[in-house]
């Protein structure tokens, strides 16, 4: 009994205790000393830009929208609204106006509203020939063609006791230089009870920003 207490008492700590592993793995430790950037977040829709993205450290994975919760890639924001409402005024016209968003991305923008109202002077606006209750439609696209030229229409239309009224625009804009954009474009008028008013206009503009 006594040899096994003197060899207990004067044993080397390291014979009696097994050596101390690492805390943490060695890619975790890694991750500490160096982290990566956090993804950039976009207005349009809450998408994530993946250029934004820094380079993962050799063994290390890198996290996508399969590892959020519920396993989507789009984050939501509570308190966005797509469609609108608004009173409108002017010594053309009074009304309402009840408009929508109806496609939002990086590219791409379609918006839709609708008016009714009152109108007080003809012709005015885009408007009819006479005075009296009117219904009113727009619709607005944009759309990027690659990284330098953006294809837009306006097309609106108002139809009342005389007659209805169209207008409709088509405008292709494309930047040459940081400075220089080349603008070309389209414009259509027609009036059902007036066909003096029926128009069609064709315009090519340089525009350079000084």
């Amino acid at each position: 009994m006594l040899p096994l207490l003197w060899l207990a008492f004067s044993a080397p700590p390291t014979a009696l205790h097994p050596p101390l592993l690492p805390v943490l793995p060695p890619e975790v430790a890694e991750r500490l000393v160096a982290p990566p950037r956090c993804l950039k977040a976009q207005c349009v829709n809450g998408e994530w830009s993946v250029d934004a993205m820094a380079a993962i450290p050799s063994g290390q994975r890198r996290v996508d929208a399969s590892d959020l919760p519920g396993g989507g890639g789009r984050m939501r924001l509570p308190n966005q609204r797509r469609d609108w409402m608004k009173a409108q005024g002017s010594n053309a016209r009074v009304g309402m106006q009840y408009g929508v968003q109806a496609v939002k991305t990086r590219d791409t923008s379609v918006r839709v509203s609708v008016d009714t109202g009152y109108r007080l002077q003809g012709y005015a606006d885009d408007g009819t020939a006479g005075t009296g209750p009117i219904l009113r439609g727009q619709v607005e696209w944009n759309q990027a063609l690659g990284k330098r030229a953006r294809l837009s229409q306006v097309t609106r239309v108002e139809t009342g006791q005389h007659g209805a009224y169209l207008r409709n625009s088509l405008l292709l804009n494309v930047q040459l230089q940081p400075t220089l954009i080349l603008s070309s474009g389209v414009e259509m008028r027609r009036d059902s009870d007036l066909a003096g008013r029926n128009q069609t206009d064709a315009t090519l503009k340089l525009k350079y920003a000084f």
